[in-house]
Order: C-alpha cells, then structure tokens, then sequence
C-alpha cells in the first residue's frame, strides 16, 4: 500500500509539472532573450576586466580551500600525472570554428570538483568551471533541459547555432548527437543561471556560460586530448564556505549505504570565528538568507522546482560578510530526492539556512 501511494505521489506530481511547463517556458524564453541580450561577451569583458588584470592570490585564500566534496586521492594523483594544459572558448568566425580567450592552467590550478564541474583556478582573479561528463539520465536533465531542447533558439545564440552546424560537417549520427547533448547542456545551464539571477540578482554572482575546447595531456608521448565541453566562468571570491563557519558537525541520520557514499553533515555555526561583525552588517546577511530562503520555498511550492543549495554553493565574503551564490542547479520535485526524510525536499537546505540565521542570534 505505501509503495503505490508514492508511485501515485510521483506520478501526480510529474502530470503537475507537465502542465505548468507550457507557460513557464514561454516566460522563460523571454527571460533568456532578454539575459543574452544584455549580457554580452562585451559588457562580461567589462565586468571582469579588473579581475583579469589582478593576479590570482594565494591558494591559502581560495574560497573554495576548505570543501565538503574533495575529491580522492586517485583523482588529484590523475590531475597532477595527466594535467589539464589549457582551455579556450570556441566561437564561429570566418566560416569557421575559431578558438579564443586562452587560458592556461597548470597542476596545482586543480581545486577540486562540484557534482556536475571540475573547478580550476586561473592565473588571474577567476575560476574557471569545466562540465563533467554525465548520462543523460542524470535527474538534473528534467523539465528545464526539455524545454531547452524544444526551443534551443531562445537558449543559445546564433553564432552557438552556427558553431554547432559546422562542427556537426561530417559526422555521423551518433556524434551529432552527443554533440548536440553538450550544447543543450550549455543552454540549460544558463537556463538554471537566468532564473535564480532573475530573483536574486544581487545574490547571484556574474557569470559566463560558452563552449570550450580542454586540452589534456596525453599519458604517452607528446600532444593532448581535446574535449569540447560546456564551461562557465566567475570572479574568484575571498571568502569562506558557509560551512567553514560551522563550529561543530556531525553525521545525519542516514542508512548505511547513504553514510558510506554520500554522507550528509549536520551543522552548528559560529559566526565569529572569524573575527567580531558590527551589527548592521549581521542585519543586512540576515535579510538576504531570508530572501534566499522564501525563493527556495516558493520555487519549490508554485513550480515544483527545487534549488540545489548546499553549504559549499553559497560564500560569505570577507571582510564585507556579504552572501553570494555561486553555484546554481534546478531539480524537478519529483527527481530530487529528501535525504532527511522530509515531505518537501527544499526543506534539507531551508533547515541548515536557518540554523545559520539562527546562530546570528538577532532576535
């Protein structure tokens, strides 16, 4: 009886998704024509044209130098012994692919890795985020990447279009799809980006999603492997993980096979200790966790949507102490599942928000 009421749970909540999806797709394709539109490659150069001109600090002040997913040793032994050399973007120009914006990174450029990004440091004040290869039976391919997929117009530009018509000169079937995957990929990604920044502008920490050629080295002789990938790219922050804040943290109740591979934390904060914060300043962090906290429960409520925040997505800069989300993903409802056993999944990341705002002990 109780496995055919959450077969019937799941299967009214995917017809409820399947409704809303029209309208929802029409405001996002005006949402997204109206985010390209304005964030083109010239206003990103100009936001992050002081970020290239300074030179990446000491690994010491990563943000991301204390992370909850590192990853094994047989990974980081894999980046030093077969290191990614250099990326560029990929665009179309002259009738053809052309390849710009260079990048190199050497071993220790490799900070670690998201569940979805390899994360690489650059020589100058940004990070650079290379997409993993995933199945495309991944639940973060749900409603939003099916929409990306039927109106992939709205999603990518014109000259990503052409790029992938050109690349495709060729191939067979097979390769063109696997391509064409990775570009709808792309769109999606900046599909996820649109929407949170839509709601939270000032949260959102600026990014540009494009197509990039990774250059590995190859394990014999010389040369590299190229993997054209989607990537995305940000200002490096100076600051700490939310739960770099956390003064104590123990296991969540969990089963056995869940603890083993996908452990989950249970936090306490301690907000000072990283030195004293005036209390204006702890006043506006807590308005900002609180609007981050009603999108989440709205997103989740209104369009069954589920907003992968996790303690190692969000940074409180420092000295500011100033909340920025940087990392960005959507689950449908209905795929994203509740490791604490909760009745709405959004309520794993609302709870560990609060107990943050709670630690700032403001009431």
């Amino acid at each position: 009886m109780k496995f055919r009421d959450i077969a019937r749970r799941v299967r009214n909540r995917i017809q409820k998704a399947g409704q809303g999806l029209s309208s929802r797709g029409k405001e996002a394709g005006r949402s997204m024509r109206s985010i390209i539109g304005s964030f083109s490659d010239e206003y990103i150069e100009s936001a992050f044209r002081k970020a290239r001109e300074t030179i990446a600090p000491d690994r010491d002040f990563l943000p991301a130098d204390f992370q909850l997913r590192q990853s094994y040793w047989p990974r980081r032994l894999y980046e030093r012994m077969f290191p990614v050399s250099h990326v560029f973007r990929m665009g179309m120009r002259y009738k053809r692919e052309h390849l710009e914006d260079f990048m190199p990174i050497s071993p220790e450029h490799y900070i670690g890795r998201g569940s979805y990004k390899f994360v690489y440091s650059l020589p100058w004040k940004m990070v650079l985020k290379i997409s993993r290869r995933v199945l495309p039976s991944d639940p973060i391919f749900g409603s939003m990447f099916r929409e990306v997929d039927q109106r992939p117009e709205e999603f990518l530009s014109q000259e990503e279009m052409a790029l992938y018509d050109y690349l495709c000169r060729g191939k067979r079937k097979g390769k063109r799809d696997s391509l064409w995957f990775q570009f709808l990929r792309l769109g999606m990604e900046r599909y996820h980006y649109a929407k949170v920044r839509e709601a939270l502008p000032d949260l959102v920490l600026p990014t540009r999603f494009f197509m990039g050629v990774r250059y590995r080295k190859k394990p014999f002789g010389e040369g590299h492997y190229e993997s054209i990938r989607p990537m995305d790219s940000q200002i490096m922050l100076v600051g700490k993980h939310l739960k770099e804040f956390a003064s104590a943290a123990v296991h969540s109740e969990q089963n056995k096979v869940m603890s083993r591979f996908f452990p989950k934390w249970d936090f306490e904060f301690d907000v000072g200790r990283f030195g004293s914060i005036k209390k204006k300043v702890l006043v506006k962090i807590t308005e900002d966790f609180r609007r981050l906290i009603e999108y989440t429960e709205t997103l989740a409520r209104e369009e069954k949507l589920i907003l992968d925040i996790h303690t190692e997505n969000l940074i409180i800069t420092l000295p500011e102490f100033e909340l920025k989300i940087f990392d960005f993903h959507l689950f449908d409802e209905h795929l994203y599942e509740s490791t604490a056993g909760l009745a709405s999944p959004e309520q794993d990341h609302v709870a560990v928000l609060e107990r943050f705002v709670d630690s700032l002990d403001l009431h």
